[in-house]
């Protein structure tokens, strides 16, 4: 067999190998670029806070600055389920606000206590659900203020829906 005759064979088994082997290398470079399609996606950052948000909550702590402003408060750290005797809890009571957000929550910094909740209607808003998340804080003690989607974010419009809390408090002070 002369040099050139084992020259052919060998390149002639290594071209099906060599395309083979390059042909994983890109699957492989391909499969890492792509999202992980084996496991749980990757969370991705998000606002915290639209610019409508924004607006009001500076026109809350102008207009509100003897009080505290929580931003993006989970129901779940403001209600509880309520106690059926004879019967232990179970994660489904909860199901029906826990996953839910308030918009802010208004606190007497001197107290603690929940003085109101601010919700920040935009056109996404559905009124009948709305109606049932506001029974479910009322039910429960807490008082909210809707800032709809008509109303501007500014200082005067935000103003119109909870100025009663301002004169509340300031009539506190001077009631005493």
């Amino acid at each position: 067999m002369n040099p050139m005759d084992i020259f052919e064979r060998l390149t002639g088994a290594l071209v099906p190998v060599l395309i083979l082997a390059g042909s994983l290398a890109i699957l492989l470079a391909l499969l890492r670029g792509l999202p992980n399609i084996f496991g749980p996606p990757s969370p991705v950052a998000k606002p915290f806070m639209t610019r409508r948000e924004h607006a009001v909550l500076a026109a809350l702590e102008q207009i509100l600055p003897m009080y505290r402003i929580h931003a993006q408060v989970a129901m779940g750290a403001l209600l509880k389920a309520p106690a059926h005797p004879g019967r232990r809890a179970s994660p489904a009571d909860r199901n029906a606000f826990s996953q839910k957000i308030v918009d802010f929550v208004i606190e007497d910094p001197t107290t603690g206590k929940v003085v109101a909740l601010v919700e920040v209607d935009d056109h996404s808003h559905n009124r009948a659900r709305d109606r049932v998340r506001d029974a479910m804080t009322s039910a429960a003690g807490y008082r909210t203020f809707r800032v709809p989607a008509s109303a501007r974010p500014t200082l005067t419009g935000v103003l119109g829906v909870v100025g009663r809390l301002r004169d509340e408090a300031a009539q506190a002070v001077i009631g005493g």
